[in-house]
Order: C-alpha cells, then structure tokens, then sequence
C-alpha cells in the first residue's frame, strides 16, 4: 500500500496512502540496520491536531525482528494503541512507544509507555533515537 522508497518519505505522502485504512502491518529498517514495526487493525484518521485511537480488541503489537520480541498493547491504555497526526509519520502509542518524525528520517522508541517492556530488565528503556532508511 505505501513503500517509503517508491512513494516518497514524508508525512503527506503517507497520509495520502493510508488514511481511512485499517489492519495495517508496518516494518521498518533503521540506519543501524535495526528491523521492527507494528501491527494495529485500528483505523488510521487524518487529523491536524493529533488524536489517539483506541484498539478495544487489544490485538495492536509492536515487534523487533532484530531482537525477535513482540510488546503487546497494555490492557488499560488500549485508548491509545495508535496516535494519528497529519504532521508526523505512523505512531504507536501516544506517540512515544514508536513514533516516526513528518520527514521519515528520525524518530524513536520509548518502549513499555502504552505497550508492554518490562522496564525493570533492561537499563536503555528509554527513547531510543534511530534513523528510518527503509519503510
């Protein structure tokens, strides 16, 4: 539906792509090699002002192929499985457990806010920076 490497990687060109879409899987490969991603079947909604969208049936995920883990949405935040604003790229979260910057170039991770990390074992939690060069 939208590859970054044909269809241009900025926001515009994917809300032109998937908006009003839902059940969409996303992979992603980072500078440092880095491959992950998310699946969510919410419905992806164009909006200016940024809005979280809510996954009732709790089957939103976040994945590392790199470090073969999935992180499942949390029970009590399914309110905010994804976040959709028109400036940035597809978020996870209210956009803190993955978000994508509006030019595909930056974004990071702060994994285990909205979906489930266990903080506790791993000491470099907190809102790992990458590069997007494939999407």
């Amino acid at each position: 539906m939208y590859l970054g490497s044909l269809d241009g990687l900025k926001a515009e060109y994917f809300w032109n792509k998937v908006n009003n879409k839902d059940n969409l899987l996303m992979v992603f490969k980072s500078k440092s090699g880095s491959i992950f991603g998310a699946y969510s079947p919410c419905k992806w909604n164009y909006s200016e002002n940024g809005q979280n969208i809510a996954d009732n049936t709790l089957s939103s995920f976040i994945f590392s192929q790199t470090h073969d883990q999935i992180y499942n949405l949390k029970e009590d935040q399914k309110h905010r499985a994804i976040h959709c604003n028109s400036n940035y790229g597809p978020s996870y979260g209210c956009y803190n457990d993955i978000y994508i910057n509006g030019d595909f170039t930056d974004g990071y991770s702060d994994l285990g806010c909205d979906y489930q990390f266990d903080r506790n074992n791993t000491k470099n939690y907190k809102t790992h920076q990458f590069k997007v060069i494939y999407y």
